[in-house]
Parts: C-alpha cells; sequence; structure tokens
C-alpha cells in the first residue's frame, strides 16, 4: 500500500494548467434565427408583390426587363427592395463571419453575435458609401436614371446571390467545411461578374458613353475595392497579417 501511494502521489512535478477544450461547432441559435427571420421576408414579399417579385428577378434577362420594372415602380422606395437589401447584407455577414470561423479555427475569437454585427455594419457601410459615390457621379454627369438602373441592377443580382447561398450557408453550420466555404466564395465571385456584366451593358446601351470610359469606371468603383478586399482577407488568414 505504501509503494502504491508513492508511486500515485510523487510521480507528478510542476503545474498542471487547463486546456481549453478544442471545437469545431460553428452552429449557433442565433444563427438559425437570422436565417429564418430572412427566408419569412422572402415569403411575405413573394405573397405581397408577386409581380414585382418576379420582376426583379428577371433583371439579368437584358435591358427590356429593366425598362419595364422601372416604368411601374422603383425598387429603391418599395418594402420589397428594402427587405431584401437587409436579407442581402444579414446572410453575406453570417457567410462572411463562419467563413472566418472555418479558415481560422478560432471559434473563440469569431463566432460570436458581436464579431456578426460589426460585419453587417461593414457590409452595409460598403453599400452606403457605394450608393453615395454613384449618387454622386449621377449628380455630376447628370445621369440620375442611369444611376437608378445601376441601384436596381445591384439589387436584383444581390437578391439572387442570397437566395442561391442561403443552402450552402446551411451546409456551412452544420458541416463546416472549407469545400462549401469556397463554393460560397464562387457563388460570390460568380454573382460580382454578373453584376459587372449587367450593370456595363446597362450603362453602355442607356449613356452610349465610350466601352473604355465605362471600363476605367468600373475598375475604380468595383474591380479595384474588391480585389484589395479579397488581397488582404486571404493574406490575413495565410500570413496574419495584410501587408
Amino acid at each position: 500500500m505504501n509503494g502504491d501511494t508513492t508511486f500515485i502521489t510523487s510521480g507528478f512535478e510542476g503545474v498542471i494548467s487547463p486546456m481549453v477544450r478544442v471545437t469545431h461547432e460553428v452552429l449557433d441559435g442565433w444563427n438559425l434565427i437570422v436565417l429564418a427571420a430572412v427566408l419569412l421576408l422572402v415569403v411575405i414579399n413573394k405573397q405581397l408583390y408577386p409581380r414585382q417579385f418576379r420582376q426583379l428577378l428577371s433583371v439579368p434577362g437584358g435591358v427590356a426587363h429593366t425598362n419595364q420594372l422601372l416604368r411601374e415602380w422603383t425598387p429603391t422606395r418599395s418594402f420589397i427592395g428594402f427587405s431584401f437589401l437587409i436579407s442581402y447584407i444579414l446572410v453575406i455577414a453570417l457567410f462572411v463571419q463562419k467563413t472566418c470561423v472555418i479558415f481560422s479555427r478560432d471559434v473563440l475569437a469569431y463566432n460570436s453575435f458581436n464579431i456578426f454585427s460589426i460585419v453587417c455594419a461593414c457590409v452595409a457601410g460598403w453599400i452606403i458609401v457605394r450608393h453615395l459615390i454613384l449618387a454622386l457621379m449621377g449628380w455630376l454627369f447628370r445621369q440620375k436614371e442611369l444611376v437608378t438602373r445601376q441601384i436596381t441592377v445591384e439589387l436584383s443580382s444581390s437578391t439572387l446571390c442570397f437566395f442561391v447561398i442561403t443552402p450552402i450557408m446551411l451546409l456551412v453550420l452544420y458541416m463546416p467545411y472549407t469545400i462549401f466555404v469556397w463554393i460560397g466564395i464562387g457563388i460570390l465571385f460568380a454573382t460580382a461578374l454578373m453584376k459587372l456584366f449587367l450593370e456595363f451593358i446597362e450603362t453602355r446601351v442607356f449613356s452610349k458613353m465610350p466601352s473604355l470610359y465605362i471600363f476605367l469606371y468600373f475598375c475604380t468603383l468595383e474591380i479595384v475595392p474588391l480585389t484589395l478586399l479579397l488581397v488582404a482577407g486571404l493574406r490575413y488568414f495565410t500570413h496574419n497579417t495584410v501587408i
């Protein structure tokens, strides 16, 4: 008995420090509440504004669809436009947050509602700044109708984007694998390209501006800022710095 007691009590030296339990669980209850609220807004708009709902989704079909929509109503001054913009901000912010969680493997640092709120504010701020720049351009060059068309195209593309990415978001929540994150990033990239193409066509047809000027305009407003954000994000998660 004395030998056993000595072996048990004297076999350890130093201080035993507790370790934080590592988990790869990214799903929180409030995540499902956010997605449920977004889906509820979609159902409400589909039931209350069926024609506007179809017209907004048909904008990528061509300039004629945009003309028909703008003759009947203005998306920027409607409930359906505002609610879908809010839905886009919520879904994209949630996806960006979970992307940070999965790439960093740091649930404690990124998987909180506070981080989600910060990302929401960043996404909303980006949209507001872009709209202000568009409004300034429209005022300087007296192209307010063209700005309305661009915002309409942006709203339609954003709506299609969060429609498509919501099922991917559910997969990310329940199966947090990087493959689903990259699929979501691919959807965002494809949507951005589609939006640029549609805005280029709308601008070219409506304003008759030279293609080179339109390309330089979108490089300044769209391509360069988004490229910088993408490169900064990749460098942060690979090298822990954006420089």
